[in-house]
């Protein structure tokens, strides 16, 4: 049975699965994120719209994403365009957050590195991401 990874990119930049779950097929494993993203949306829609459940089969590149707007329940008594609307802004904002993650990573890459290289003291890691990343 395959091994199946997830990782959910929220507004605090990413948190992995590096675990895993062993499921039957692509089906199942999509049916799982499903429940996976209905449950971490619950009570707070609005606020989790925007956020993606990426989903790996055995470390590959990603299968298949669902963006949890795409699921929302609240957003069923919508006509389809209007869903179509949220959709995607919440795509849109999910842009939006990655950029802006990925600028406050240079940025703190930059500083640390301008602070080794004076010889002042650095931040190695934030949030178990090393702050210096390795350009190979």
């Amino acid at each position: 049975m395959p091994t199946y990874t997830f990782k959910l990119r929220s507004d605090a930049g990413g948190v992995a699965d590096n675990i895993g779950t062993a499921l039957a097929d692509n089906a199942s494993a999509y049916r799982y994120a499903c429940s996976v993203a209905r449950e971490l949306m619950r009570c707070r829609e609005v606020e989790t719209r925007h956020w993606l459940l990426e989903v790996y089969q055995d470390g590959k590149e990603p299968l298949f994403d669902i963006l949890f707007a795409s699921i929302d329940p609240t957003l069923d008594h919508l006509r389809r365009e209007m869903r179509s609307l949220v959709e995607s802004v919440s795509e849109k904002r999910r842009a939006l957050k990655d950029v802006i993650h990925d600028i406050d990573l240079t940025l703190r890459e930059s500083q640390a590195l301008l602070a080794r290289a004076s010889g002042r003291p650095h931040l190695i890691c934030d949030n178990g991401e090393i702050t210096i990343r390795n350009f190979a």
